[in-house]
This record gives structure tokens, sequence and C-alpha cells, in this order.
């Protein structure tokens, strides 16, 4: 007997959604999450049989689960917090509020030259109350179950870690029995390293004192942990013994990692070296360097260009001949190299231009795993080493989020945890009391950043990688009607109003060149490249000039087109422009902590202020009375303040403590609104993440 055969196009049923007779768009993922849930209405549906119903063939993080009943809520104008027409059972699953109705619908009628064909059946189509036709439910859920190809085996799932706050950066002993991993509170102001020595004992802390704690890597024998510890003021490597609990400082690194999530620490097979990556100063980027744990030489094995975040994320092969590395161009862009430990210049291994959220190797030592949005979702990918990169596989373990693990190197295991790093952006209003200063604004699943106010106020340029990519959108000034601005293969970067705010210009983050947005008297938006290169392009105030930085200047051009001129002999990024047009403010480096401006005729700098936090070049917004920037703490490396420099003064006025921790990479520049009563921030959302445990893993 034949296999059966999928519905042909005109005997698909119809898949819509309504809401109070209203399209609604929802993904297929979503769809089918809630089709789940109206098939056992009444039922408390667990999150695995929730994952197993809607992933069949794939292993997922329960983030993804999560993350489809809020798109859902959303979609049905849920408020937030509230339950909608979904229950949740904390620790266990979820449960369709009904009631549920049933009605008859006939499909569309089939082609003509296919009239003769018997008729298709009629579909009953479950309903949930009186208010809301569901999405997708139409048709879908009658032969949903019986069309869908027989799942893939998939290994074994199992919880490691699921404590409230996060666990991340797991990684598993050699022979795949311990999993240490860093935990975070709620909060996000404590962290520590932890392991679980078996699933049968609860995890327990290995960390004594307090930091801010990374990278966990263990020994060749599983008896010894080394991992990184910051402070205010240095960072230290430190290795701990599982067996008398003992700690000691092997070696000093510099204080932070600025928010770059991946593990910076990897032990050698032999157990005589350390890999790390490491810089010197905040000016330089991160590069990846040996330490010998018997004579405390410091090895360098990469040197990446300055004008890049660095190398990161070490991993030594199985027979530790060779080392593996990412290399963060862009906070969106990373490629994976390797480097011979006998000698020779590392080797990119990939050119996606992707995001990568870790690596490691399999035992076998002939295969790298790499984790990566290169398909437009984040999955894990095997690649051959040394390659072809276009023999590159997929995997069926995917994540919502950048999928962070590890592999034993004796046995067929992965450890894994969904790293959920919400950005959204929030509006201070600064003159408002305390409890009523803060409102969130634009948000979505994805990444929301750098905002920018139109010069009227009532519109809002940001970022966002909602639709799956990052691109440029424009919102009113309360969020609303959010539509996107740019679209395909162009990475922007922060969209700038021209003073007449019919024009945006940007440059793409990949190649440096520049772009002009215009809209048209009709509303409609077109883009162009100027034929100019920079970074951070920014309009004078009269509109005439656009000034942008280069490798080594700051030059304007003409907006109409035009060769550029040079204004500054220094290199510049995320620029500004005061209101008068007599001075353009800049940042030199990525990392650069002090705030610099040059006279734009006269071509004259100064030092305006010192304190920036490193890698949030663009925290700051200019105001009447001087500027307001994000800063840190007095004696608190681990938290962040807002301060207004009086310019006139020259002194420094705290606003307010920052609530959370703000990742520098990725959250984009401040905008002052034009009345200057509100400021437009980035903020991280409190989220949650989890380590598991796949086996087999082959």
């Amino acid at each position: 007997m034949s296999a059966p055969q999928p519905p042909q196009a005109w005997e698909n049923p119809v898949r819509r959604s309504l809401r109070e007779g209203r399209p609604v768009r929802l993904a297929r993922k979503a769809v089918e999450t809630l089709l789940a849930l109206v098939e056992s209405a009444g039922q408390v549906l667990t999150k695995e049989e929730l994952m197993a119903a809607v992933w069949p063939d794939r292993v997922v993080d329960e983030a993804n689960l999560a993350q489809n009943i809020a798109v859902i809520r959303k979609a049905l104008a849920v408020e937030r917090g509230a339950p909608g027409y979904i229950e949740t059972f904390p620790g266990r699953g979820y449960r369709i509020l009904g009631p549920i109705g049933l009605y008859e619908e006939s499909p569309s009628p089939p082609p003509p030259e296919l009239a003769a064909r018997p008729p298709a059946r009629r579909w009953r189509i479950p309903v949930i109350s009186a208010a809301i036709l569901l999405p997708g439910l139409i048709g879908l859920w009658a032969w949903r179950r019986a069309a869908a190809p027989a799942a893939a085996q998939v290994p074994q799932r199992e919880p490691v870690a699921r404590q409230a706050g996060k666990e991340y950066q797991p990684v598993v002993s050699p022979d795949g029995v311990k999993v240490a991993f860093v935990w975070e509170s709620e909060d996000g102001r404590r962290s520590g390293v932890w392991v679980r020595e078996a699933i049968e004992r609860p995890p327990r802390r290995v960390t004594r004192e307090p930091g801010d704690y990374s990278s966990p890597a263990w020994s060749p024998d599983g008896r010894r942990l080394a991992y990184l510890r910051f402070g205010e003021r240095q960072g230290a490597i430190l290795i701990a013994s599982l067996e008398d609990g003992s700690e000691r400082v092997v070696g000093r690194v510099f204080p932070s990692r600025y928010g770059l999530a991946s593990r910076h620490l990897d032990w050698s097979p032999d157990g005589a070296w350390l890999a790390l990556d490491d810089a010197d100063s905040p000016h330089e980027p991160f590069s990846i360097f040996l330490l010998s744990l018997v004579s405390g030489e410091r090895r360098r094995l990469s040197q990446p260009d300055t004008a890049i975040i660095g190398d990161v994320d070490p991993r030594f092969s199985p027979d530790g001949r060779t080392l593996a590395f990412v290399r963060a161009f862009h906070r969106a862009h990373q490629e994976l190299f390797a480097v011979p430990l006998a000698g020779g210049p590392p080797r990119q291994l990939t050119s996606d231009a992707a995001q990568i959220s870790g690596q490691d190797w399999m035992p076998d030592g002939r295969t790298l795993v790499f984790g990566s949005n290169r398909s437009g979702e984040f999955r894990l990918w095997e690649l051959p080493y040394p390659g072809p990169a276009k023999d590159v596989l997929p995997t069926g373990v995917y994540g919502d989020f950048p999928i962070q693990f590890s592999l034993a190197r004796r046995a067929p295991v992965l450890v894994h945890s969904v790293l959920q790093h919400d950005l959204n952006i929030w509006r201070l209003e600064l003159g408002a009391p305390q409890a009523q200063r803060w409102k969130r604004i634009i948000a979505s699943s994805g990444q929301d950043a750098s905002p920018q106010y139109s010069p009227d106020g009532r519109r809002i340029c940001f970022r966002s990688d909602r639709s799956g990519e990052e691109q440029l959108w424009i919102a009113d000034a309360e969020g609303g009607d959010a539509l996107p601005l740019t679209r395909g293969a162009l990475r922007p970067s922060v969209g700038r109003w021209s003073p007449d705010g019919r024009a945006i210009v940007f440059n793409n983050a990949r190649t440096g060149e520049i772009y002009l947005a215009r809209q048209d008297v009709a509303g409609q938006w077109t883009v162009q490249p100027t034929g100019a290169t920079g970074y951070h392009p920014v309009f004078s105030p009269d509109g005439r000039w656009i000034y942008a930085g280069t490798m080594n200047s700051i030059v304007r051009f003409p907006a109409g087109g035009g060769p550029p001129e040079r204004v500054a002999s220094t290199k510049g990024i995320s620029l500004g422009v005061s209101s008068d047009g007599r001075y353009l403010y800049f940042v030199r480096e990525p990392a650069d902590t002090a705030l610099w401006r040059v006279e734009t005729f006269s071509g004259r700098l100064s030092k305006v202020l010192d304190g920036l936090v490193p890698y949030c070049s663009s925290c700051w917004a200019l105001a009447s009375r001087g500027i307001y920037y994000l800063g840190t703490a007095p004696g608190r490396p681990d938290r962040q303040t807002l301060y207004l420099r009086e310019l006139a003064t020259g002194r420094d006025q705290a606003v307010l403590e920052y609530p959370e921790p703000l990742s520098p990479l990725g959250s984009g520049p401040f905008s002052l609104s034009p009345d200057g009563r509100y400021l437009l921030c980035v903020r991280v959302d409190p989220s949650n993440s989890d380590v598991f445990r796949l086996q087999p893993f082959r």
C-alpha cells in the first residue's frame, strides 16, 4: 500500500486568523501550539507533550514553547501578565480556556479541470469562545497528524538545572556525567559556578566569594574546574578542586567581557594549558592566549584587527593540536576560525556573516559543531574539519535564541541552554516621580534597540530583528503602528533623522556603505545608496551635510551627493551633532570610555567626559544643559547609573540607578525627545534559561 499523500492545494484547508472579524498573523509553530491545546481542550498538556506535538522531529528548548504561548496571547490582545485564553500551570504545562465549539465549512472548489474528482470533505472547525476565530484551526486540525511524516528519532532529553533565574554556559565533564554551569539570580545581580554531579543529586555551588563569574571549564580528569571571576578593577582565573573544595588563582585577566555570552576559557586535553580570550586594555580587541599551568607562560595565538570586537570562545580539539575560536566582527556577525598550536596563522572556517552562539568538537576530532542562525533561526550545525564550509550539515537541535552547548569527550552526551536575552525599548520620563518614570513602549520577541526620536517627536526609528533579520523600523511615539523601513540583505546601523523628518541615514554594518531612506509625499519610503562609505552617519542641523566616521578620520559630504571633506584626523564612531552645528561628538573605539568632540569647521579636538560603559559607546544623548550618559555606579562595577554631565560646570549629576545591568553590545544610542521630557533607552527584560542534557548525541 502506498503512503498517504497530503491534500492537493485546492483540497488544503484554508488557514486564516481572525480576531473579531479582522485578520491576525501568526507563525506556523504558534498555530500548531494552539492546535495542540485545542485538541486537548479541558486537559492540561505538559510541556513535554506540547513540544513533542509541535516539534516531533526536533530537539528544542522550553523557551521556544514559552515564546509561542506569549505570541498567541499577544495575537489575541491579552494584556501582559494575564492568562487570556491559555492557563499556565507553573512547572507543568498549559491548558486552553474554553468553551470550545465546532462548526463546519466547505473548502474552496477545485479548479474546473479537476471538478470531476470526488468532492472534498467538509471540515469541522474548533472555535474558542464567541469572540474569536482562532488562527489556523480551519481544517488543519482535522488532517495534521494523518498527513505529518513519521517523527525522526531524537536523543533523550532531560533537565539538568531549572532554578529560578538563568543557568547558562553549561559544560559537561569528559566522561559525560557531571555538568557545570553559571547560575544568575532573577535580579541579575549575583552569579556563581554550580555543578550537578548526578541527576539524583541537586546542584551544588562551587564558587565561594561574591563576584561576577563566567566560563567554567573541566580538567581532563573531571576533578577540577577552572573559571573566571570579574571584580571592580581586575579579573582572575581560578581553579577549584571538587574533592576538597580548595580554590586558587592562577592568572589575571581583563575585568570585563561586556556582555559577551560565550564561554571564554577551555582546558587542554593534556591538562597543561588553559586557552582564554583576553585584552590588555579597553582600547584593543580580545585575542586568544594560552596560559601554562606549569610555568605561568602566556602565549598569544591571534591578533585581530582593532576595528572588531575580537576573538572569543576558544576550544581545544580532542588531540590537543588545534584550537577553534569565534571571531566577533560585530554583534550580529561572527565566524568560526581554527589555529594550529604548533604554529601558523588562524584559518577561517565559515563565511556566513551570521551569529555564532557557541562551538565545540565531536569526540573524534573530525567534526566541529556550532550554533548559528545562518538559516534564520538558531540551530546546531556540523562542519567537517578541516572543511570545506560547503559541507556544513544541520542537526535537529533548534532554539529561538542563541544556543550554548558542550560536548563530552568520552561519551555521546551534549548539554545545552538557550540564552534568552530580550532587549526592549523603554521611555524614561525625566521629571516624573521615581515609581512612574519608566514605561516600556517598543517590545517584541526579538531584539529591539537603537531608538531615535524624529525631529517633531511623533515617530521613533529603531532597529529590530523581529522579522527574523535585523532591520530598521518606524513606529509612532507610543510604539504603535510599527512598519519596516529596510528589508533584505541590508544590516543597518542606527537610523538618524534629517531635520525635516523626511529622510533617515544609516550605514550597512557589514560593508560601511551609507544609505538614505526618503519619504515621498504619499508617505512611502524608498532606500538608496549614497555612494559614500563610513560609520554611524548623522545629519547636520541644517540638513546640508552628513557626517560619518571612517577607519582613520571623521568626514562630511553633501546630503545631496558629492565628495567627502575631512573634519578631523581621528577615528570616530557613535556620532552626534550639537543643536547649533558647532560641535560633533564621538567615541574613538568601540570599547572606549571617553566621549570627545570636534569643532566642525576648525577641527579642534577636546575630551568631554570619561566614564562611559565600555562597548556602550553610544549610550548617551545631547541635551540643552549637557549630556545624559550611562556610566558605572560608584564602587559597583556590576551596576550602571544614568548621569547628566553639565557642560557649564563639568560636574556629573546622578539621575538614577539603572534598573538592571544593561548588556553593552547591541543596545544602541539613547535619544532625548525634542521637548527634553523623555529619554528613550534600552533595557534587558527578565528572562530565564535552563540547562538540559541530550543523549545519545552522535
